[in-house]
């Protein structure tokens, strides 16, 4: 395999301050060696077809599809038939969504999270299929966030944020009106994800792994095996990071004592909070909140 070229975001951002960009391949070519990049990349297949491959898998993509490319991440489009697609750039890291209730949306989950990680890891080809009106829909919603970064009005770093948010709520609500599949493949995105949404959902509550375990329809082995594949942790650690995370954004946004944020984000005994607070962002929530203050 040849060497792998690495994309800088600075061939690709135009303004340093909003790592976001539209890219439109009306007629993409054939593209035989792999590249990757730091940042992420939302791929829409608009019409025609193509083979696409990831590292050292390949599978067959058209009109319609929907999928995203985690950072680092190596791609290529050996074989193409007609392809016209659109990929939006943007680098997580740099942009920070607010992502308020969106992670009560399994399809978010899908979409952004557990679907790319499998894809990297493993022989996955399972994606988001729009239809013809949502794909139309869809193209409108880019076009907007396209002219606001290319014509650059005052204000468009938050008009441009706005539009991908919209983008990103937009498919995370498509991808969670797929009735569930239950194939071997996808069974496991589907799992995980409505896992994730009902931890999003219920983390200020006592939850314990019989919970977890009646949520994701898996033994034990599974769910721990399957989710530390895809998240890179344990289920229950996962919570304790959602929980800190959760308290993070108290302390900065509210006036609650310490005590009533630990309860607040369901940590049953205020001292382990502060040690898990700890343990996850290296200082207290005491002193956490006057840094940010």
């Amino acid at each position: 395999m040849p060497p792998i070229r690495q994309l800088k975001p600075e061939e690709f951002f135009i303004d340093p301050q909003l790592r976001l960009r539209v890219l439109r391949e009306p007629a993409h070519r054939v593209m035989v060696d792999q590249h990757s990049h730091d940042f992420e990349e939302l791929v829409i297949i608009l019409s025609g077809r193509a083979t696409h491959q990831v590292g050292r898998e390949s599978y067959q993509i058209g009109a319609g599809d929907v999928f995203v490319l985690l950072g680092g991440m190596s791609h290529c489009y050996p074989e193409v038939h007609g392809l016209s697609l659109i990929n939006v750039l943007y680098d997580p890291a740099h942009i920070r969504l607010p992502l308020a209730d969106l992670g009560t949306l399994p399809g978010y989950h899908a979409l952004f999270r557990v679907e790319p990680t499998l894809r990297r890891h493993q022989h996955y080809h399972n994606r988001l299929k729009l239809t013809i009106e949502e794909l139309g829909r869809l193209a409108g919603m880019v076009a907007e966030l396209d002219q606001e970064i290319r014509l650059h009005p005052p204000g468009y770093r938050f008009m441009a944020t706005m539009h991908f948010m919209e983008i990103v709520g937009f498919l995370s609500r498509c991808y969670t009106r797929i009735p569930a599949l239950r194939t071997r493949e996808v069974r496991p995105v589907t799992q995980i994800s409505d896992l994730l949404s009902y931890m999003e959902q219920h983390y200020r509550q006592p939850l314990a792994i019989d919970d977890l375990l009646k949520v994701a329809h898996m033994s034990q082995s599974s769910l721990f095996r399957t989710f530390r594949q895809i998240m890179g942790r344990s289920p229950l650690d996962y919570l304790i990071h959602l929980r800190v995370g959760k308290a993070s954004q108290l302390l900065q946004r509210s006036t609650l004592r310490i005590r009533e944020v630990s309860d607040a984000v369901g940590f049953a005994d205020s001292n382990y909070f502060t040690r898990q607070f700890r343990t996850i962002t290296g200082v207290s929530p005491r002193e956490y909140r006057r840094r940010k203050v």
